[in-house]
């Protein structure tokens, strides 16, 4: 399924790149990628690290949103303080 928060170009680079993807192992975590599988479109440079990062790779959408969360966990806890 596509992901509405990106746009149609974002969509179209996941249609171009699903049918590759299947039968390969995911990026993230290695298992392999299955027709069956809820695949998202990822970056290999994190879209919350570049936010002009380009979508490059299939990976299964649950290692993907994963990545992403604690990601953003991440920089959450490491972001400057506004309180003096």
């Amino acid at each position: 399924m596509a992901d509405p928060t990106y746009g149609i170009e974002h969509q179209k680079r996941r249609e171009e790149l699903l049918p590759a993807a299947y039968g390969t192992p995911c990026p993230r975590c290695g298992d392999v990628m299955l027709a069956s599988d809820d695949l998202d479109l990822g970056h290999t440079i994190d879209h919350a690290l570049d936010s002009h990062a380009v979508g490059d790779r299939i990976e299964h959408a649950s290692c993907n949103r994963s990545a992403g969360a604690k990601l953003k966990s991440t920089l959450e806890r490491y972001k400057p303080s506004r309180i003096w």
